[in-house]
Order: structure tokens, then sequence, then C-alpha cells
């Protein structure tokens, strides 16, 4: 054999390599993507939230990949580090995620400081593994497009099948209520589809033939499902994602006629999507969200629905408290527990908002204004490098990950407007992938200069992955146990004791999800178990760590009542309603407290305090008879229902009230001009007696007595 015959063979088998090592990597780059869908698909594992199990998944799975770029440093290259250090919205995501974590140390509920840090960790690390695996592979475009799209159609015919066994067996209004998926919330669902759609629009005007078709189904199943969800701001992303593609589509390609074609295969299917959904709402026959699609849309300019109202309220709320906090912030995580006492007026009863239904102002009242600037600064940013891209390169496959991109960044920063995706590892997938797909797009030279980094970053992750797999597995059996006890007092069968609470009391995170703390429940478990010392201590415990919500106040008001204190049960009770004067079961215990004790000014106050922001007629009833079981004088308690008449002067109950109390009246008046007639008798002043007597028929004509007594009075006058 030549020596020119040997070169071509080993060049061949380097190259038969060089391809081998690139399928290999393709392969499992691809895989990484499957494995993060996955968790549309995990189930609850009896958590309260979905959270848990996604987040112990996503750790999991980055530690997995840390073993892999352990194994393979040169993933890593020269040229991606470089490019990293110089990348501007790179270096303001690091700054953006340091600042959350100083943020921390400034808040009051350091728990739910640590549990959200970790989250962004674990997002963090996803983001940055996206950009180690599909750096210089972007032409697996269409391959990740094709896994998200089936990964949609999925999700969408499960929806929907579930959806038409529960239309089969209950109603059309109980099957809107569930659809929800493993999300947990209608909103959520309707949003992490609405992310998927990009993807979806790429491989339909990329794939032919049968996949095309299908394509085209998963494009009808998932708008369905999102016109079906009445999520105004998933319409509107919807509406964008959808001109915004046409738009530029249109502007990429050279024969128009087959734009416009392609085109009508994505705009034809959500035509029939919109009146197929329209008409299965209106056969719900529902007014409000579910009334019809038409309707829905309509509403999505209207600023005075009471969403939008109470929408406007959480970012007042929230710019007292940026004003209170300018620098620091209250701290990551905690809007749940310090939004509470701005909260106190407008939530009613054990309601909390959770969140500010708009990322950017939530972020800016956690983690300070400086870092809410810096946040919006990265969607600004990654959005003039998208449309730079896609306004002004000639190379297609560059313009279609830029218009992906672009799509997806706009969908999530709507969302984020009006919603919380900020938390949710299913919308936080999407933020991960415009991220990315941006960063890498604008950069593809092909080099791989070995170098040690590869190790050390993989290290890096592996333990920090270690570390944030445990929290979120403390934050899991959190979970787990909330689940275990509103289970329990929703069914009233306590299987749990006070014992097993204490045993199992979290730290991370130390309250609800409705923000009340594990150490409050504890407590009330002892309540229940009438051991009251050890209720005091957690409920002590709990104060410490929520003193927002007026729980240890009423709790202890209770064991006080249990315990012969009635003064200390009516004190306690009182200030559960000053803490939160809109929650009824603190106005009802209030008001018994203070009518055990027969105090007829307290039950005024504590009325005074509770119509401030609840006035209805129930409540001037439910006083009127504390009132009067108090030993009220009928002529106040008429003045007192007067007053509320005044309020609701049509109200048929308080009208009956008034008049049952007038009846009561007349004869409490009829008895005392009799005992007069009595006395005077026995004192034998028959003419004194009689007038009495006439006065009380007067007041009751009726009465068979006053008329018996009436003629023994005459016959002795005679």
């Amino acid at each position: 054999m030549s020596k020119k015959n040997k070169i071509n063979i080993t060049y061949n088998q380097v190259e038969i390599n060089q391809k081998s090592e690139t399928n290999y990597y393709d392969v499992i780059s691809l895989s990484f993507i499957v494995g993060l869908f996955v968790i549309d698909f995990l189930p609850l594992f009896k958590s309260i939230e979905i959270l848990g199990p996604q987040y112990i998944y996503l750790s999991i799975l980055n530690i997995i990949i840390g073993l892999y770029i352990f194994n393979n440093p040169l993933l890593i290259s020269e040229n991606l580090i470089a490019f990293c250090k110089k990348s501007l919205v790179l270096k303001f995501y690091f700054v953006f995620i340091a600042l959350c974590g100083i943020s921390v140390f400034f808040a009051k509920n350091t728990s739910l400081g640590i549990v959200n840090f970790s989250r962004l960790l674990i997002i963090l690390f996803t983001l940055l593994n996206l950009i180690v695996l599909f750096y210089n592979r972007l032409h697996l475009i269409y391959r990740i497009a094709l896994i998200i799209s089936l990964s949609l159609f999925i999700q969408s015919f499960s929806e929907i099948n579930e959806f038409i066994k529960t239309v089969k067996t209950g109603s059309y209004v109980a099957a809107l209520i569930d659809l929800k998926g493993n999300t947990g919330s209608i909103n959520i669902l309707a949003s992490s589809l609405c992310l998927k759609i990009p993807f979806v629009l790429i491989s339909i005007i990329h794939f032919k033939k049968w996949i095309q078709w299908f394509l085209i189904l998963t494009l009808f199943l998932a708008v369905t499902l999102i016109f079906l969800s009445g999520s105004r701001a998933t319409y509107i992303s919807l509406f964008l994602e959808i001109i915004l593609f046409s738009i530029i589509f249109l502007k990429m390609n050279t024969e128009k006629k087959a734009g416009i074609f392609k085109i009508c295969l994505i705009i034809i299917p959500i035509i029939f999507s919109f009146f197929i959904s329209n008409q299965v709402l209106k056969s719900s026959k529902t007014k409000g969200r579910y009334e019809s699609v038409t309707n829905r849309v309509k509403q999505v300019t209207n600023i005075e629905s009471s969403s939008s109202n109470i929408r406007l309220l959480y970012w007042k709320n929230a710019a007292k408290m940026i004003q209170d906090n300018p620098i620091t912030g209250i701290g990551l995580g905690n809007w749940k527990t310090e939004s509470i006492p701005y909260e106190k007026i407008i939530s009613k009863d054990r309601k909390i908002s959770n969140n500010t239904h708009n990322d950017f102002i939530e972020i800016t009242t956690e983690t300070g204004i400086l870092n809410g600037i810096i946040y919006l600064s990265i969607f600004i940013l990654l959005s003039m490098i998208n449309l730079k891209i896609v306004l002004k390169s000639e190379k297609q496959n560059t313009t279609i990950v830029a218009l992906v991109s672009f799509l997806l960044l706009v969908s999530y920063a709507v969302d984020a407007f009006f919603n919380f995706p900020f938390y949710r590892p299913t919308m936080q997938l999407g933020f991960c992938l415009f991220f990315a797909l941006t960063l890498i797009n604008v950069s593809q030279i092909q080099e791989t200069k070995s170098n040690d980094f590869g190790k050390k970053y993989a290290i890096l992750l592996i333990v920090i992955s270690i570390l944030t797999a445990y929290i979120s597995y403390k934050i899991f059996k959190a979970y787990q146990l909330e689940n275990s006890i509103r289970s329990n007092f929703a069914t009233k069968n306590f299987n749990l004791k006070a014992g097993d609470i204490v045993s199992k009391l979290p730290n991370y995170p130390n309250v609800f999800t409705s923000g009340e703390p594990f150490a409050t429940y504890a407590g009330k478990y002892f309540v229940l178990e009438k051991n009251y010392k050890q209720a005091q201590k957690y409920l002590n415990i709990g104060h410490k760590i929520n003193p927002y919500l007026g729980r240890t106040e009423y709790y202890k008001s209770n064991i006080a009542k249990e315990t012969g204190n009635l003064d200390s049960a009516y004190i306690y009770s009182k200030k559960a309603l000053e803490i939160r004067p809109r929650t009824r079961d603190y106005y009802i215990g209030a008001v018994n407290a203070a009518n055990t004790i027969k105090d007829t000014l307290a039950i005024l106050q504590i009325h005074k305090i509770y119509i401030e922001y609840n006035n209805n007629p129930e409540v001037w009833i439910n006083t009127s008879s504390a009132l009067n079981n108090s030993k009220y004088s009928t002529k106040k308690l008429i003045q007192f229902i007067d007053e509320g008449l005044k309020h609701f002067p049509e109200n048929a109950e308080l009208i009956e009230r008034r008049g049952l109390f007038k009846s009561n009246s007349k004869k409490i008046n009829s008895n005392n001009y009799t005992k007069e007639a009595i006395q005077f008798y026995k004192e034998k002043n028959y003419i004194k007696a009689l007038e009495a007597l006439e006065k009380a028929l007067k007041i009751d004509p009726n009465n068979p007595k006053v008329i018996k007594n009436i003629a023994i009075c005459k016959t002795m006058i005679k």
C-alpha cells in the first residue's frame, strides 16, 4: 500500500471518529432536553405542591450532567469561556443572582430566602448546562423543536382526554376547573403550553408530510386548551407569538406564495380551535371566566375587573414596601409573609397574595431597586440581541433560532408582567431556553482547545447540585407534611398527633404555602389534644415566624375560653381581629367572647372594626343577636337595627329583625304597666290601677289578662 493511500485511510478514520463523537454529543444533548421536559409529567408524590418533586428532579439532572461534563471536559472550550466572560447579559445575570443571595441576609424570614435562593441556583446551573451542551450545536434546533412539540402533544392530548372524561361524568364547569395538569393552576398550565408554541411553529414550516400534519394537530390541541383556560395573559402571549412569527417569517421567505401557504397551515387550526373552544365554553352556561372566549378576550382590556383591581392593589402595596426598603429589599422569598400587613384591609379571611402577580415588581420589592433594574435589563438586552439578528442576519438557521428565542422571551415576559413564573420550574425552562439559545446563537466559532476548567466546573456543579438536592428534599418533605395536615382538617380525620408534627417540624420552609407557620399548626394540634402548655409554646414559636396572620391570638383566645379565662379570651380575640379585620372567624370569635362576658360596649367595638371593611346585613344581624343576648336595651337594639337599615334599606332580614325587637318592646312595656297596676291594686288605689291597665291595653289590645283585670278594677270602683 502506498504512503498516499495510508494517509487517506488515516484521514478517513479520523473523520469517521469525529462524526461518531459528534453524534454521541448530539444524542446526549438532546437527551438532556428530553430529561428537562419530563418535569411536566411528574406526579405529586403526596406533596401539596408540584414544585417539591420538580426541583429535586432538576437537581439530580444537574448532577448527572455534572458527571457527564467531568468525563468530557472538552465540552467547555477556551472559546466558550472567553465568550461567557465577554457576555454583558451573562454578567448581569450573575450579578442578579449574587444580589438575590445578599438579600437573604436582610430577610426577616431567612428560611424562605434560603428556599428560594436554592431554586435560583438550580435554574442557574440548568441554564449554564444548556449553554455548555448546545454550544456549536444549534444545527439541532429542529430536533429540539420536535422533542418539545412531542412533549406538548402528550401534555395537550392528556388534558383534553381528561377534560372529555370529566364532561361525560360531571359537568363542563367541573371539567374546566380541573384543567390544571400537574401545574396546580390553570393559568400556569396555559402559560407553560404557550411557551412551547414557538417550537411547534418553526417545526410546522420545516417538516413535511405526516410529521407536519402531526404538528398541526399538536398546535390545534394546545391552542384549544389555551382558549379553554380563559387565561387573559396567555391570550395576549399567544396573539403576539402568532402575529410576530407571521410577520418575521414572511419577511424571511423569498417565495411569498409558499410563505403564505405555510402561515395558513398555522392560522387555520387556530381559527378552528377558537370556534370549538368558544362553543364549549358557551355550553358551560356560566358567567365570568368561562362564559365564552369572545367575552374573555373583551375582558383583556377591562382594567375594572376584580382580578385587575386586586393586581393594582398588590402593586401599590409593593410600591410602599420598595419605598420602605429601597436598597436591600425585604429579602428574597419574603413577599409571602412581609406583604401580609399591607393586605390586612384588602384580603378576606385567611387569603394572602403569596405573589405580587408581577415578577419584575416582586423582585424589586424583595431584592432592591438596583436588582430589579438589572433583572429588567436582562430582558431588554436579550430582546435587542435577537431583534438585531432577526432584522439583519442573512443566515436562515441563525435567524430561526433568534426568532424562537424572541418569541419565547415575549411570551415569558408577558406572563412575568401579570403572573409569577419566577419560581415555577415548568416556566423557568422557557427562561433558560431563550437565554441559552440567544447567547449560543451569537457565538458560532468552532474551537475546542483543551483546558482544565471543564473538570472544575463539573465539580462545582456536582457539589452545589448535591446541596440544592438536599434542600429541595427538605422542602419536599415539608410539602408532604403540609398536605397531610390539610387533609386531616379537610376530612376531620386527625390521624396525625401533635407529637408527629413536632418531630417533623421543618426548617425549610418554616411556613405553609399559605404563610401560616408549621409551628402554629403544631400548637393547634396541642389545643385539640387539650395540652395547653405545649400549645402556648408552639404558638409563640409560630408567632415569631409570622406575626401577621392573627392565628396565634385566635388559638390563644380558644385556650383562654376553655380554661375559663373569659376576659383573656376576649382580649386575644380582639387582637386577632385587629391584625386581620376582614377575617370572619375572628369577628365571630370576638363577638362571642364579648357576649360571654356580657360587655355590650365591647360587642359594639368589634362590630365597628369589622364593618369598616366587611359591611353587609349578616354582620348587623349577628351583632344584634349578641347585643340582645347581653341584655342590651330594646330601645337601643331598635336604634342599632335602624342604623343598619340606613346602609341596607331594602334588606328583608333587617326589616324582620326590627319588627321582632319592636314587638318585644311592646310586650316589655305592656308588662311594665301591668306590674304598676298590680302594685296600685294591692294599695287599693283602683283608679290608678285602671289607668295603668288601660295604657297596657293600648300597647297590647288583645291581651286577655289585661282585659280581665280592667273588668275587675271597674267592678271595685263601683
